[in-house]
């Protein structure tokens, strides 16, 4: 070879290494206080890219020039022009609204909320434990738009029912999807009972999870939820566990203790005028007692004891409180008067104005959480430790729950990894409270307790014996009621509880933009119930129940996730794979009857036993696919299917959606000002169902209870159900916006929506000549439509001063029953009922409509609307069914304060409730019995009354002019017949508005000089909490002033639109203690 082509063949090597020579660029990624950032994604023009490590530092080539793109979630983009750098540090700042609007969504995985085209809301950790809430469910309430908590009752662990977006569904049971970890768990409350009039609450399934161990609570509405098709209905809580990946390397361990007192809150007023009896006051003395003095009349016609059996005493079998006048001199014999020569001796007529307040007691909760931390560079570890152990207010009443949690994660290598999480509960109750119109409920019995009655005494000598070891019964009144300190003690509800849930695992990631995901997990757990009744007027040979129950839930997925930059674009998307298979198991034994009382054994039983087993069985799979396509950070496109085959239905059934979100703010620069600072617009359309139980679709053959003539007995079921039965079809869609203004002070967030819940799944009376009473179908449609307003303020921002943030929650759900069963003429189905008032889904009126007897009115002429009265000067005959309120509330409201200053914090909350009706069992019997404050107020025992004069005055009333017409009535009564014979279901709705202190706390982080010396120490803090602190205000129709939120004796929507003589919830006042070592 020459030398001149020695030089063009070196010219063209040298050439061509120029244009393929590469240069070999390592850098490192840090915020804004220079801490390295994990997990960034490094982008070039040409695709290609990489992460950060832990260390938040990476290694890329690059030819000579062009253009580096560093993103990360919850931070702003930063855009990098390269020329030949081989080093590079970045900077990226926190993005406009900061790492809080980075949600963990659908399936479990984390987004970045700007790019999310529907309603989600994040409640933080701290705002579910600042104020040493005793439940999650309890601490849930009010924290989010759009989402309703009723919480029934305050005995020791009550369940809960938890509603998103309202109402739109005719099954009884249409609570949200729980999801822990991206493993859906059960949150079906456990109880015994009807269901109408009476049972056990042994707790909501939510109330397994230890508050403490939560990282973020979010709540999945609308379009959020579509990925979990016909389980999406009700929408999904969306909750992530602590872990240890965000901890510093080596072990840290913590300690939370809270310590509560507890008293029973919003009693029901009383009137303290009149004690036990009938016809003993002032009015029907003076038109009765003619001649004779007030003592002497009340003795002879009023009430006189002798054994409470109404046989020898006068009224003393009675247990109302229509008697004489207390705390005026007079002298009766009562029950607790002492016997001389066997004749009870008259003492002191008097009130005892707080007797039932007394037989409440001061309840106390202990809670103790110790967790362990544990990272190094290839893993990361969590473990928690709780126990909680409360004592009612209810005497004799207690819980203890044990927790141990887990959560583990290891890196096996650079492309594989693996996390375990694993959750332990153990719930110990010696007993909890029999609800509803039972002789077991004491708080049944106190609506009818005499307002003379001593509790103190009671207490004292509920375990009163006669000579021969035998209980006396010791009580006020011994024809209905048993001492309520002797029921609680001899009618017991015991409750153990065994649940493990949780998921692993494994993770391989082969590329930058691909990461494959296997994970399996299981909820599971069994509980043993055991109540027990001694004696009482209902069951005088005593009975006992004893329920086995276990529920399995297992799933397995596989999932891809796939995120990659193609220059302005960016692309995620999942395509995932389900597996699930559950199974629930009762077993039933008991016997309602005893030869020997307290021996609860099934050989000691009277007639039959009591059997019952059950079992259901269900399987699906799944496939389901989600994508999003992002531009420049500015508009992105989310589109999600899913289809799922279900052994609970013979079809499959695909659900599909689709988002739009796009940052004006982003796209034109110039809308960005010192008072616009983010604007977020977004629409989403999306299909979801609702399924139904295990075999609802065939006909089957179930064995009776009882036997007949010692044979067994099997009947079939009386239920048709339709062949091709399909889950509930969601239609929804959503618009909103959001907004950060006053350099992002202040976070707007607005959502419109409208719904349509079509194909009801409907059990429809027919005639039994088809050879069933009902068919089973799909049927009916509800259309609903609402606003939700979040505001977020920072009112008060200095860094070395006072910080004040505000958040305010607003929602507003409408919805109306379009139709139900057309081919059969169907305008009313019936969800829940008791004491024949239904809570009814009526075609052309909302959800949630009270129908049962009401007042009949005059439906023209100049008294139009006036109540009629009967010529004995009550309500005439009312209507039997008719509209008499509605369950469903006008508004929700809630305002959240948080102050800081320096090492201090502070907060409380409001939490407003606008209409919402409740029929109330209380007031219907508080007024029979004449023990509520409203039968004695403004001496209408004293006089003879008048309905729309002295009672009821916001009513127009009318009597009859004899000749067909109505004019003003003028008929007098008397306060006890008006209240204990002329009542009408309508009389005893109110509406349920209410204002209230729902929880405050204040806390304080200990300075390190005061525990400098304790070695190990890093952090104390202290802190005293409140919750349920006042109700500051109810509606004037609550007259009661009851409690609006107490409900039904069923926790489903059954239990919506009732009080039934619940236990009052119950204020708390804390103290915490925090240290980190």
């Amino acid at each position: 070879m020459n030398r001149k082509s020695i030089a063009m063949l070196a010219a063209t090597v040298l050439v061509s290494s120029a244009v393929y020579a590469q240069t070999v660029l390592k850098g490192k990624v840090v915020d804004q206080d220079g801490k390295p950032i994990p997990g960034v994604t490094i982008t070039l023009r040409d695709g290609t890219g990489t992460q950060t490590g832990q260390n938040g530092e990476f290694t890329i080539n690059y030819k000579q020039a062009g253009q580096l793109s560093v993103s990360a979630i919850g931070y702003n983009r930063k855009e990098v022009n390269l020329t030949n750098q081989t080093t590079l540090e970045v900077t990226l700042l926190s993005d406009e609204r900061n790492l809080e609007e980075v949600v963990v969504t659908a399936m479990g995985i984390t987004r970045e909320k700007k790019s999310l085209g529907y309603a989600t809301q994040e409640i933080k950790a701290s705002e579910l434990t600042d104020a040493g809430q005793h439940s999650l469910t309890g601490a849930l309430a009010g924290k989010a738009a759009g989402v309703q908590v009723n919480q029934f009752g305050g005995a020791i662990g009550s369940s809960a029912r938890i509603s998103i977006r309202g109402n739109s569904s005719l099954q009884k049971d249409q609570q949200p999807l729980v999801v822990v970890d991206g493993i859906p768990i059960t949150n079906d409350a456990q109880r015994s009972g009807d269901n109408t009039y009476t049972g056990v609450d042994y707790g909501s399934g939510l109330n397994d999870i230890n508050p403490d161990d939560i990282e973020s609570f979010n709540i999945l509405k609308g379009g959020a939820a579509a990925l979990y098709g016909m389980r999406a209905g009700a929408g999904v809580i969306m909750i992530t566990t602590k872990s240890g990946k965000r901890a510093a390397n080596g072990v840290q361990i913590s300690y939370d203790g809270n310590f509560s007192i507890d008293r029973a809150v919003n009693l029901p007023k009383y009137q303290n005028l009149y004690g036990q009896g009938s016809r003993g006051d002032e009015y029907s003395y003076k038109t009765l007692g003619e001649g004779e003095s007030y003592q002497d009349y009340v003795l002879k016609n009023a009430f006189s004891y002798v054994d409470g059996t109404g046989e020898f005493g006068v009224n003393d079998n009675i247990d109302e409180s229509w008697g004489a006048r207390m705390d005026i001199g007079l002298m009766i014999p009562q029950f607790n008067s002492p016997v001389v020569n066997d004749v009870r001796q008259a003492t002191p007529w008097i009130s005892h104005k707080n007797n039932v307040k007394q037989f409440f007691q001061t309840g106390f909760s202990q809670n103790h959480n110790i967790s362990l931390l544990s990272k190094t560079d290839r893993s990361s570890t969590r473990a928690s430790i709780s126990f909680r152990d409360q004592r009612g207010t209810v005497p004799n009443t207690d819980q203890k729950k044990y927790t141990a949690q887990l959560n583990n994660e290891y890196k096996i290598s650079d492309k594989f990894s693996y996390d375990i999480m694993s959750n332990f509960t153990r719930t110990e109750s010696n007993n909890l409270v029999m609800q509803g119109y039972d002789s077991a409920n004491p708080m049944n019995g106190l609506i009818w307790f005499g307002r003379q009655v001593d509790m103190q005494d009671l207490k004292n000598n509920w375990d009163q014996r006669d000579e021969q070891g035998n209980y006396t019964y010791y009580n006020w009144n011994s024809a209905y009621h048993m001492n309520p300190f002797y029921t609680m003690h001899e009618s017991q509800n015991a409750l153990k509880m065994n649940r493990i849930f949780g998921k692993t695992s494994l993770h391989y990631q082969p590329f930058d933009f691909l990461r494959f995901e296997g994970r399996v997990g299981l909820d599971y757990y069994n509980t043993h119930t055991f109540e027990t009744t001694y004696f009482n007027y209902d069951n005088q040979n005593g009975k006992f129940n004893e329920m086995k129950n276990s529920n399995s839930e297992f799933n397995a997925d596989f999932i891809a996730n796939f995120n990659k930059q193609f220059g302005d674009l960016s692309l995620t998307g999942i395509l995932g794979a389900n597996y699930r298979d559950y199974q629930f198991e009762t077993n039933t034994l008991g016997a309602k009857g005893l030869n020997v009382l307290g021996v609860y054994t099934i050989s000691n039983k009277i007639g039959d036993a009591y059997t019952l087993m059950d079992h259901a069985k269900g399987r699906s799979n799944s496939v389901y696919a989600q994508a999003n396509l992002g531009w420049r950070d500015q508009l992105y496109l989310d589109v999600t299917a899913r289809n799922d085959w279900s052994s609970t239905l013979k079809k499959s059934f695909f659900y599909p959606s689709a988002s739009l979100s796009w940052l004006p703010t982003t796209s034109f620069e110039g809308l960005k000002s010192d008072f616009l600072n983010f604007w977020k617009l977004r629409f989403n359309i999306v299909k979801v169902g609702n399924a139904t139980r295990p075999y609802q679709n065939g006909n089957y053959y179930y064995a009776q209870t009882d036997s007949y003539n010692n044979l067994a007995q099997m009947y079939k079921s009386m239920t048709y159900a339709i062949e091709g039965l399909e889950p509930e079809a969601i239609t929804s869609y959503e618009i909103g916006t959001e907004l950060g203004l006053l350099k992002d002070r202040l976070h707007v967030d607005f959502t419109y929506y409208q719904k349509t819940n079509k194909k009801q799944l409907l059990q429809v009376s027919t005639s039994n000549v088809v050879g069933f009473s009902s068919i089973f179908l799909n049927a009916g449609e509800i259309k609903s439509k609402g606003v939700e307003l979040q505001l977020r303020g920072d009112i008060l921002k200095r860094e070395d001063g006072l910080n004040w943030t505000t958040t305010v929650n607003f929602s507003r759900d409408k919805n109306k029953v379009v139709e139900l069963y057309p081919q059969l003429d169907l305008k009313d189905y019936r969800i829940g009922w008791t004491w024949g008032i239904s809570n009814m889904a009526s075609v052309g009126k909302p959800w949630g409509n009270l129908v049962g007897p009401g007042f009949d009115r005059v439906e023209d002429g100049p008294m139009k609307g006036a109540i009629k009265i009967g010529n004995n000067g009550l309500v005439a005959t009312p209507l039997d069914a008719q509209d008499i309120g509605n369950a469903v509330p006008d508004f929700l409201a809630s305002m959240r304060n948080d102050f800081t200053i320096k090492d201090f914090r502070f907060g409380f909350m409001l939490d407003f409730r606008k209409g919402g009706d409740v029929w109330s069992q209380t007031m219907s019997h508080g007024y029979v019995t004449g023990i509520a404050e409203i039968t004695a107020a403004n001496g209408i025992r004293e006089r003879a009354i008048v309905a729309g004069r002295d009672v009821m005055t916001n009513e127009k009333f009318a009597m009859s002019d004899g000749n067909g017409g109505w004019v003003e009535n003028t008929i007098e009564t008397s306060a006890q017949d008006w209240y204990e014979n002329g009542g009408i279901a309508e009389m005893y709705v109110f509406d349920g508005s209410f204002l209230k202190l729902r929880e405050a706390y204040i806390s304080y982080n200990l300075p390190k000089h005061l525990y400098s010396k304790i070695k190990g120490i890093k952090r104390a803090n202290i802190s005293v909490t409140g919750t349920n602190l006042a109700m500051l205000w109810v509606h004037k129709s609550n007259t009661m002033r009851l409690d609006p939120e107490a409900g039904g004796v069923s926790s489903d929507s059954r239990g919506v639109g009732f009080e039934q003589a619940t236990v009052p919830n119950s204020r708390s006042i804390g103290l915490k203690l925090g240290f980190t070592f």
